[in-house]
This record gives structure tokens, sequence and C-alpha cells, in this order.
């Protein structure tokens, strides 16, 4: 351990100085740059002022000055050509500009370069200028460069980086000898107490005795110690709360499960796995392996996105209903379980589901069995209020609302009585020899007010004799028939067919209207199911029960229903009664 430490201060320590001479370095070199690039602006202005007032090349090199100075000033015309210069060297000894470099300069009017000038000379801080002069250069200007030496080549610049790095060498070795003896002393203690630490983390808690040199480390030690004894304490404190929670998980009437931030599954009890009916080991899959419905889940999301408590919703998983609770869990909560982000509890409210289901049956069969006849009375009445209306029409449809009125008062003393059935679980089924025909013809009678205003003809083929409650057959037609009606298309077609057999009695409605698509069939006898149409040709409202309760009364005559249906070309609702 002591090693690698001298080793870590060691590089260290040459990494700084190392750095320190890097960085003296580049300050140097910035202030020998822009040091020479200050003379350069403070001399050049006098330069381009005579430079410019020449006539001739005399006047230029007069202007220029012969003989090399502290600046190297040197003209080169148009074409990138020295002209004169200040220096003793000889044109083939400067580096030839070419026109286009020339160009650039007199369209930026002044460049700056760090390079060489000379073909072998030293790296130079040059400014280029261009100058208006047409009579040194028939295209009117010349280019004037200052230059002045980095000394990059200078023996003495050089002696002093390898000064510098020697420095460097001598400073790291004797860094690395003052702190060799002095690690030794203060690393072997570390080193003990590291070996404490690691005892620690394999779960070996007894307190060690340690004396060292310092009574620095000596205490660190005395608070090992000390953190050994209340780890080991907390232990057997969180051993005890742990067991008496796994009892009360286990023994509760309610599933539970918590889960981390990635849905995945810490910990549930027995419960959920008498619900979900699996003996697999759940613990690390996401919820969804257990919780299918969509629209739960869903809610769990918002949930835990919102940081809030929520009722998920409820769910049927077999023959039983449950409610999904979340709840977040607090940071400081579960300190043992730090992960855990929240819990869902899913509850058996079997039983109270069942109760509000009659009830709400009850509810909806009532709405809808009151529908029809309460739709004739409104049609009646509002062809009542035409003042054009004949005697004899005002006549017939006051004697029409008369008698859908009684059959509402029927229907209304009939759902009371079941309502009251129901409610002592107990239901008794009025059955008498009920004639299809004439119940088919009735609802087609009382609908045809409706068809009449959109074209729609109605007729009924072939006949029918069923034990039944006549109010119910009743019912399941008009249903078929007013929303074959209403899905119809302006001048379709409604046939109501009924046949019998000696095993069985078919009840069949077909249409001509805009059909239903085949994602939609399974859902279509759902309580407050719509079909999305805006085909619809009717003011009949539509609240999602007509089918429904069609389909009631077929479940509870064992009968079955057949639905078949092309979009854009028309449906069929058949159903077959048992004898």
């Amino acid at each position: 351990m002591n090693k690698r430490i001298l080793r870590k201060i060691f590089w260290s320590t040459a990494l700084v100085l190392l750095l320190s001479v890097v960085v003296c370095f580049l300050v140097i070199y910035g202030i020998t740059y822009f040091s020479k690039h200050a003379i350069i602006e403070k001399n050049m202005k006098a330069y381009n002022e005579r430079v410019e007032a020449a006539q001739s090349i005399e006047e230029l090199e007069e202007a220029v000055g012969g003989g090399e100075g502290l600046m190297y000033v040197g003209v080169l015309s148009s074409e990138g050509k020295l002209v004169v210069s200040n220096s003793t060297l000889g044109a083939d000894d400067i580096l030839v500009k070419d026109p286009e470099f020339t160009q650039e300069v007199r369209e930026k009017g002044t460049m700056h370069r760090l390079e060489k000038f000379y073909s072998d000379g030293e790296t130079m801080v040059i400014v280029y200028v261009s100058i208006e002069n047409a009579a040194i250069d028939e295209n009117g200007y010349v280019v004037v460069a200052y230059g002045m030496d980095m000394n990059f080549n200078d023996l003495y610049f050089w002696l002093a980086v390898g000064g510098c790095f020697a420095g460097l060498i001598i400073i790291a070795a004797i860094t690395y000898a003052i702190f060799t003896n002095y690690i030794k002393d203060e690393v072997v203690p570390l080193e003990k107490i590291q070996i404490m630490l690691e005892n620690f983390n394999k779960g070996n808690y007894k307190p060690v005795n340690y004396e060292a040199k310092y009574t620095e480390i000596n205490n660190i030690v005395d608070n090992i110690n000390e953190a050994a004894n209340k780890i080991s304490n907390t232990l057997s404190n969180l051993r005890y709360e742990k067991n008496k929670t796994k009892f009360i998980i286990e023994n509760v009437a309610q599933g539970i499960i918590a889960l981390n931030n990635q849905n995945k599954i810490l910990i549930s009890n027995d419960v959920v796995a008498e619900i979900f009916d699996t003996r697999a080991n759940i613990v690390g899959v996401p919820i969804d392996y257990l919780i299918k419905d969509e629209k739960i889940l869903s809610e769990i999301a918002k949930a835990v996105e919102s940081g809030s408590n929520a009722m998920a919703g409820e769910t049927v998983i077999g023959d039983k209903y449950y409610r999904v609770d979340c709840r977040i869990v607090e940071d400081e909560l579960y300190e043992e379980y730090k992960d855990i982000k929240y819990i869902l509890l899913i509850t058996d409210v079997t039983s109270e589901a069942n109760m509000a289901k009659v009830r709400s049956e009850f509810f909806f069969n009532a709405s809808h069995e009151l529908k029809s006849p309460l739709t004739a009375i409104m049609g009646f009445s509002e062809l009542m209020m035409n003042p054009d209306l004949s005697a004899e029409n005002r006549s017939k449809c006051a004697k029409d609302i008369h008698e859908s009125s009684k059959r509402m008062a029927t229907l209304i003393e009939k759902m009371i009585t079941l309502g009251k059935l129901d409610s002592a679980q107990y239901a008794e089924k009025v059955t008498e020899d009920v004639d299809l025909r004439k119940t088919a013809d009735e609802a087609l009678k009382r609908l045809k007010i409706i068809a009449d205003s959109i074209g729609v003809t109605m007729k009924c083929e072939g006949s029918a004799t069923i034990k039944a409650d006549s109010n119910q057959m009743y019912t399941l037609i008009s249903n078929l028939v007013s929303n074959a009606i209403k899905y119809n298309k302006e001048n379709g077609t409604v046939t109501v067919r009924l046949s019998e057999r000696k095993d069985k009695v078919s009840v069949s409605v077909e249409d001509t209207g805009v059909g239903i698509a085949k994602k939609d069939i399974p859902h279509l006898c759902e309580r407050f199911y719509r079909v999305k149409s805006e085909h619809s040709k009717t003011s009949l409202d539509s609240n999602g029960l007509g089918l429904a309760i069609v389909k009631q009364i077929v479940d509870e005559y064992g009968a079955e229903l057949k639905i078949e249906s092309t979009v854009g070309k028309g449906s069929k609702f058949t159903i077959i009664f048992k004898r």
C-alpha cells in the first residue's frame, strides 16, 4: 500500500511540475509574441506613409531603409514578388508569395501571421499590409511585410527549457525521498484500519484492540469499534422488525406486492400467489406478468408518476373481482428496502361487485325497457302538434299514445315487481304462448313513423310461436328493429324473419345499413358500448343498452345470438331459441 501511495505522490508531483514548465513556456511564448506584435504596430505607420508616397523604386528603397534593423521591412508586388527590403538577403532567400495571397491581403487590408519569411530562417511575427501605390505596381497596390524574429532557435531559449526539465527531475526525486520515511509511519496504521473495515464488510463486527503511534489514529480505531457495536445492535433490531413485518404481511387477507422504479416485483405475500394461482417465484418479474388489465396498469403508472396514492381500479381474475390500490412509499420508510417505490394492495371485492352488478343491471334494463313506448309517445305527440294533421290521424295518434302509456305503466309495474324479487334473490318468470308474428307486427307498427321519415321499408316474413314473456319478446324484437332503422341507409330495408321447427324457434332481423366492423362485433352486447358511426339516420338516442338487453334476454332463455355483418352492406342478427 505504501509503495502505491509513494508512486502516486511522485507522479503527481512530477505532473504538477511538468504542467508548470509548460505553462511558463506558453506564458513566455505569449509575452514574446504580443510584445513583438506591439513593436511592429508601433513602427509600421511611418513606413506605410513613406511607401505610399514613393514614386519610384529608389524612393521606395529609401522609404524602407537599407541594412538590417530591429524590424524586418519588405515590399511585395501585387504578383507576390519581393521588390525591396531592409534585409541584406537576396530575393532568392525570401519565400515568394503568390498573387492570390497578395489579393487576399488587399481585400482584408491587414493580415497577421506567425511563419518563416526567410527560406532557411527562423519563425517570425509578420504583419502584411496592403498599400495603394500605382507608381510602383501597375495593379495599383503593393504589400508591405513587417516582421520580427521569435528567436525559437536561440540557444539560450532551449537551455532554459532544458534547465526546467532538469529541475523537474531533481525536485521529483527530492520529493520522493522526503515522503518515503514519512509515509511508512502513516500508512501502516491505515493498513490495519483497512483490515478492520474489511472484516466489517464480511459481517464480523467484533471490536479490535490496536495501539498506534499517533493519537489521531487511535481515535479513529475507537470510533470504528463504537460503530461496530451500533451496527451489531441495529442489525439485531432489524432482524426482529423484519420477522414481525413478514408475519403481518403473510397473515393479512389482502394481496401485497412491493415494486421498484422499474415496475419489478420485490416482495409479495402468499395471498398474491393464491389470487393469481401461481407457485412460481415472481420476485424480479415485471408487474404486467401478473396484471394484464391495461387500464389498471395505466392508472398505476399515473399514480407513480404523480407520486400520490390512488385507487387503480377493479379487475376480474378468474371468477372474482379485485380492487387494486397503489400506495407510494416515502424514502424514509422501509429503510431496509430503499429500492421500494410503491406497493399494490389487492383486495377481494367480489361480493360488493356482484351486488353493484345486480343493481346496475336492474337500473339499465328498466331504463331501456321503457324507452320504446316513450319514443312512440314522443313521436305521436309531435305529430299531433302539427296544425295540418287531420282529425282522423289526430285521433289515431291519441289512441297510440294511450296504448303506449298503458304499456309503459305495465312495464314499470313489472320492473318494480322484478326489482323486489331480485332483492329477495328470487324471480318468477311469467311465461305464455307468444305469437312472435303478432309481436313483430306490433313492433314494426310502433316504429313505422320513424322508418318512414328516412324512407326505410320494413317487412315481416314467416311466423312462430314460443313459450315466453310477451313483454320480453316485444322488447327483444323492438330493440333489434330500432337498431336496424337507426343504422340503415336512406331507402333501405329492414326484414324480420320468423321460423320454427320441432326443436327450435328462430328470430332474425336483417338490414341493408352501414354494417359493423369486425373489431366491434365482439363488444356489441356490452353495456354502454356504442359503435362509432356517423351514418345513423334517425333522431333516436343511443345509450348502448339495447343490445345488452337483447343479450340478457337471450341468456335468460338459454338461446343463441349470432351476428353477421359486412361494412357498407348491412347486418343480420339471428336469435335461436331451443324448445
